[in-house]
């Protein structure tokens, strides 16, 4: 969270990996980043199965393209039926990855930063500039929009109740008065189900005992205006390298009135399709959730089971084996519940069976 972005170009130019290890879907291993400045990780562990290993690895990264600020290679995907980086697969036949539509819009970029995050205690205020600020400022090229599929209950701030100026806020700040910008912010019941959009600008904090899948633009830029009780030096490190007065111009201290916030918010039970988001978030990624068997376009996509068994098929193996013509890379996969695969475009329309009451989202880069 602190320091600057560090979106990764590969200096790999070629890629020599057989064609049938990158056919999906392709099932990602856990991959918690350690030692963190706040604590979690126990929550992640028991949502994949696997034995808790520390409580200082709250971060679980899907399908990452992006390193954690400051370093050169944390964070991101190793692939497991090849050993090479996601990141170098993409660029060497992007079309296969992400389809041509998708990279005559953005290239080889994504779009898309995945995570399981468990906040083991309650995470900092801070925000995340948009796009234009992010290229003015620090030269990079996306801003930091997000949002989170609630899956355990609790609180989390958003926005100012009454704005403020920039010179009062970064008095709060200096001073790390805590319980008074976090009194000056809507505390949001939130349970099981429910989908938090967060736009670019906006303060936030995620109360303590959350779950959550979160989508993000790919970059890890973060502008904290609190430290006080985490291992972290936010007077250093806070700021993007800008100095705190730079730094707050991206941050939105204008109130947010209660009918903003409540676009901001879909509530689980007042979703009446798949979509999890805000309208205003698809310009940035999609996630839907499905309770029922579901056909999807060709995609780059990422599952994540919540509960139950998913199989996965492409939409076409049905008929392909009513005429003998499946092949052991075209069969039926299960998707157990915790897991995190991915998907290729070039793995073309998936059918989605659920068993045993499952549930499944299912994230996509913007159209």
């Amino acid at each position: 969270m602190p320091g600057e972005s560090n979106q990764v170009s590969s200096s790999s130019s070629s890629s020599s990996t057989s064609a049938s290890k990158l056919t999906g879907p392709i099932v990602l291993p856990s991959h918690q980043l350690p030692e963190r400045f706040y604590l979690g990780g126990p929550r992640i562990s028991s949502f994949r199965g696997e034995a808790s290993k520390s409580q200082r690895e709250p971060e679980d990264w899907v399908a990452s393209t992006t390193c954690c600020a400051g370093t050169d290679s944390l964070g991101l995907t190793r692939l497991p039926t090849t050993g090479t980086l996601l990141i170098d697969e993409i660029q060497y036949d992007p079309v296969a990855w992400l389809g041509s539509a998708h990279v005559d819009k953005y290239g080889n970029d994504t779009k898309l930063l995945i995570k399981l995050l468990d906040a083991g205690q309650r995470l900092p205020i801070h925000a995340h500039p948009h796009a234009d600020w992010a290229r003015a400022h620090v030269n990079r090229n996306h801003g930091k929009a997000e949002a989170w599929h609630i899956l355990t209950p609790g609180q989390v701030y958003l926005g100012l109740r009454q704005g403020v100026s920039a010179q009062d806020m970064l008095k709060m700040v200096d001073a790390q008065e805590i319980e008074v910008m976090l009194g000056m912010m809507h505390c949001v019941q939130v349970e099981a189900g429910d989908t938090v959009y967060v736009p670019p600008g906006m303060l936030h904090a995620i109360g303590q005992g959350i779950l959550l899948v979160e989508v993000q633009e790919p970059e890890d830029l973060s502008i904290l205006l609190e430290w006080r009780d985490f291992q972290l030096d936010g007077r250093k490190y806070g700021h993007l390298g800008l100095g705190f007065e730079k730094a707050i111009t991206a941050v939105d201290i204008d109130t947010l009135t209660a009918d903003q916030l409540s676009t901001l918010v879909t509530r689980a039970k007042g979703r009446t399709d798949s979509n999890l988001l805000a309208p205003q978030a698809l310009e940035y990624f999609r996630m839907d959730r499905f309770h029922q068997d579901a056909t999807l376009d060709a995609s780059f996509q990422v599952v994540v089971v919540l509960s139950g068994n998913v199989e996965v098929q492409p939409a076409a193996a049905a008929a392909a084996a009513a005429a003998a013509a499946t092949t052991e890379a075209r069969s039926t996969s299960t998707l157990k519940a915790g897991s995190t695969t991915l998907l290729r475009h070039a793995d073309g329309a998936v059918q989605f069976k659920v068993q045993d009451g499952a549930a499944f989202v299912v994230i996509r880069p913007p159209l």
